[in-house]
């Protein structure tokens, strides 16, 4: 099992799958019985991982124990809502988590119309959550320097710059994600494709 406590996202995928994504095909496979423990085993995660996420699940009314009510490790519980393939995110509270919601809808957008502005994106991606103009400067910026968009502004520092998502460089349907210490990861290709030397050079990750 691996150890306790949360990694970067790049860190947690096994076969180009994270924790959250292995665990709930665990649970699918299993849909009218399992455990805590099988489901660890089963997904590689730890024990403490697979319970965070059960109780979750189980407080927004996709899982309901069937046996063994008092011990966490002795339930046995049931898939009541298989919502399909993609993992549910939500939060400890078992609310539907907006994380990563706004880059969804940005990458998204930025497939659909494929040159945009900023304030474009913004606005097209903010019909199915809140995304605001500084959010979309920052994700193309780094879009940009991992080469996923060109810049086709005239000049440096252009607020109306537009930019233009290369067909060669869309990977697939989930956004690549900024993480903490200047990191671009991309989660279809399962890697870190840029990284932000501390000294400020960029240098794109092999």
């Amino acid at each position: 099992m691996a150890k306790q406590g949360r990694k970067p996202a790049h860190k947690e995928l096994i076969r180009g799958k994270s924790n959250r994504q292995r665990m709930w095909e665990a649970m699918r496979e299993k849909a009218e019985g399992f455990t805590g423990y099988h489901i660890a085993r089963r997904a590689n995660v730890h024990d403490a991982t697979v319970r965070s996420y059960i109780q979750s699940l189980e407080k927004a009314g996709y899982l309901e124990r069937i046996a063994g009510a008092d011990h966490f490790e002795e339930q046995t519980l049931r898939l009541t809502k298989d919502t399909g393939i993609e993992a549910p995110a939500v939060t400890r509270q078992g609310n539907a988590s907006t994380a990563g919601q706004g880059n969804e809808a940005m990458w998204r957008t930025l497939r659909i119309l494929g040159t945009l502005s900023a304030r474009q994106l913004a606005e097209h991606a903010s019909a199915t959550v809140t995304v605001s103009l500084w959010s979309a400067r920052s994700y193309l910026k780094w879009l940009n320097r991992a080469g996923y968009v060109e810049l086709l502004a005239e000049k440096p520092g252009d607020r109306n710059a537009r930019y233009s998502l290369l067909s060669s460089r869309y990977t697939g349907p989930r956004p690549p994600m900024v993480q903490r210490g200047g990191r671009l990861y991309d989660p279809n290709l399962g890697k870190v494709v840029f990284i932000l030397k501390p000294e400020g050079i960029p240098a794109c990750a092999t």
